[in-house]
């Protein structure tokens, strides 16, 4: 709607200006008399205020709509990289080291997925929580229910948790906070 008033002001006031110029080449006296002026002036003024205001207004109309495309896109990259096995696992260049990414859902009590896959040897899980309110962390447990390790609980930030000498097998990852790990917020890391 804005978009449309900015053009519609922006157009009538370059017609006027065509209009107003034509009339000024036409007649030498023009403007004839002072109220004539003000009145011309005064209708300039406006038609200037008019369009200038309704540009602001389009413009953070723009801005408001390419944030909410950023924030689409981020929930969107989010969610695929949770539909995709859980995770991207990246190579580090050691032998037998993998790294994972998993991120707490933001507006729940949730992992963004419940499975997560690595290769064998040294895994390292970057966990990230959005969450600028509920604290989270990422727990491993081995095959046997024996802890591996937990990274720091963080609250609106990420924090890391490496691993050494995963064998192939399935672990339980899980957040430590109380009530979490019940709550649902657990998984499966399958080591290849």
């Amino acid at each position: 709607m804005n978009e449309t008033l900015f053009y519609v002001f922006g157009i009538a006031l370059i017609l006027s200006a065509v209009v107003v110029s034509a009339i000024g080449l036409k007649f030498e006296d023009f403007p004839a008399n002072r109220g004539i002026l003000a009145g011309t002036v005064l209708y300039f003024a406006a038609l200037v205020g008019a369009t200038a205001v309704f540009a602001v207004l389009n413009a953070r109309e723009e801005a408001e709509h390419r944030e909410a495309e950023q924030a689409a896109e981020e929930t969107t990259s989010t969610t695929t990289e949770a539909s995709g096995g859980g995770a991207t696992t990246t190579p580090s260049g050691e032998g037998g080291a993998s790294t994972v990414k998993l991120a707490a859902d933001p507006s729940q009590i949730a992992y963004a997925t419940d499975a997560l896959s690595a290769k064998a040897g040294r895994v390292t899980i970057d966990f990230d929580n959005p969450n600028q309110a509920i604290p989270h962390d990422v727990c491993v447990d081995g095959p046997s229910g024996d802890e591996l390790g937990c990274s720091e609980v963080v609250t609106g930030d990420a924090s890391t948790l490496d691993l050494t000498n995963l064998k192939p097998g399935e672990y339980t990852f899980f957040c430590s906070v109380d009530g979490h790990e019940q709550a649902g917020m657990t998984g499966t890391l399958t080591v290849q």
